[in-house]
């Protein structure tokens, strides 16, 4: 497996493409859409992280084992990994693992379904008490937002097979296309009136899109030809193999949908509208500043996960310094930028919507930096397929909903019971225990930081020459 500069630069592309779409979208969606439309958009944002909490830990599971597997390992294990002994690839083994996952999501994306289908009804209806616009055309464009999350977690499996080979390049370049065909699409049905519609059929045409290309980049020609002629095992017995680790993945994704997510949606019940959009934008910002500074780690991740297949242990040391030095990087840079210039920007271009006070916006930064740079840690570990704190992950989710409930119950604090309750449930263990457990692990000193940074001093040094 090859990730090099390329992939590298195609994958900042991918992310300034989420950017552009953001500084060229979201200013008209701003001046276009009213605060309470705004303030269900981000009920709708949250809901698509749901297709995360189905997928239950599978994709990740999915992906790095199709990394194992294009490395040369000739057996999948519950537990930790095999060596890999030779390059060679074992195709009976890939099509085993891409019948299970055309079999798990499709029993997945059906089970979404009839949960979406039977929940509507009531939970809409409870958010929309307080809307004074057009409710129909709210409902038109859930309904068809739950289609389009269905169709996702049908295909769920595509992005991460190609990564998983490898093919962080293809895959990113994919990203930049369909996100530019989304951009063109909302504007366009933006301007002409369609307003909360407009945002549902971009998605929808930019997954289409997306989808189609995945599937196509994967199974090329020698692909194709060798999967027909390998034969598979049992999809149950390969499920059953993933199964304990996807699932406890599974219990990750849920605590972080807690800290996250529910709580927008829970929220409603408790502020109005106006306040929840305030807060939907302000994070919505923080946390494209966060996947820019992940995007370096997530581009060399699945080399990492090579790297430890192949015992190469300051690989894996190098790669996890370089993941928190950059994302260190970013949040100070664009953290910065965002409290400077955020609110005037806003005013500039005439927005209904404000962001929240720089005193939050500050301590929102310091949460998502901690959390990311503790996501790094667990990441690392997750390279040797295993997952030691999905206890710690649930116990987590369910105090941050504690917390929040009890600071929107009994507290005035409001808007501020948003950030405090996700991010002081982190700070009790996970932020500080799991990078400590990476760094004993892979031997961690200050003098390694030194190393990387003067290297990559050096380096780039002679280049400019």
């Amino acid at each position: 497996m090859q990730i090099g500069r390329k992939d590298l630069l195609w994958n900042y592309a991918a992310t300034s493409m989420r950017i552009l779409s953001g500084i060229i979208v979201l200013p008209i969606t701003l001046r276009m859409l009213p605060s309470e439309e705004m303030g269900i958009w981000s009920i709708f944002l949250s809901l698509m992280t749901i297709t995360a909490l189905l997928d239950f830990g599978f994709s990740n599971s999915f992906s790095r084992n199709v990394t194992y597997v294009y490395s040369g390992v000739k057996e999948l294990k519950v537990k930790g990994y095999a060596v890999a002994e030779t390059s060679e690839m074992d195709y009976g083994l890939l099509k085993s693992l891409l019948s299970a996952m055309k079999r798990y999501y499709g029993i997945i994306a059906l089970v979404f379904l009839v949960i979406f289908l039977a929940g509507s009804p009531f939970y809409m209806s409870s958010v929309l008490e307080q809307y004074s616009g057009d409710k129909q055309t709210i409902w038109i464009a859930w309904f068809v937002f739950g289609g389009i999350l269905a169709y996702e977690l049908y295909t769920y499996y595509y992005n991460a097979i190609l990564l998983g080979r490898g093919m962080v390049k293809r895959s990113t370049q994919i990203t930049v296309l369909s996100q530019s065909v989304r951009i063109v699409v909302t504007i366009v049905f933006l301007l002409y009136g369609l307003q909360i519609i407009s945002l549902v059929l971009g998605l929808l045409i930019c997954d289409i899109l997306n989808r189609i290309l995945l599937h196509h980049a994967f199974y090329d020609k020698e692909t194709k030809k060798q999967l027909k002629s390998h034969k598979s095992t049992s999809v149950w017995q390969t499920i059953k193999i993933l199964s304990p680790n996807s699932i406890k993945i599974g219990f990750v994704t849920l605590s972080n949908f807690l800290r996250n997510q529910a709580i927008v949606i829970i929220a409603p019940f408790y502020l109005s509208l106006s306040q929840i959009a305030e807060y939907g934008i302000s994070k919505q910002i923080i946390s494209l500043i966060a996947n820019i500074g992940m995007t370096w780690f997530s581009t060399f991740f699945f080399q990492m996960a090579e790297y430890r297949v192949k015992a190469d242990n300051w690989g894996v040391k190098r790669l996890y310094i370089k993941g928190q030095l950059s994302i260190l990087f970013v949040f100070v840079v664009g953290g910065g930028l965002f409290l400077l210039l955020g609110s005037d920007v806003l005013t500039f271009i005439k927005s209904k919507t404000s962001l929240l006070c720089n005193g939050y916006l500050l301590l929102m930064l310091l949460f998502s930096l901690l959390e990311h740079n503790y996501h790094i840690a667990n990441y690392t570990i997750l390279t040797k397929n295993e997952i030691p704190f999905f206890k710690a992950e649930i116990i987590t989710g369910i105090m941050s909903l504690i917390l929040l409930w009890l600071m929107l119950q009994f507290t005035e604090l409001g808007v501020l019971s948003l950030i405090l309750a996700a991010g002081l449930a982190l700070c009790s263990y996970l932020i500080w225990k799991v990078p400590a457990v990476v760094a004993k692990e892979i031997h961690l000193a200050f003098k390694d930081y030194i190393f990387i940074i003067g290297t990559f001093y050096k380096e780039s040094k002679n280049k400019i020459k």
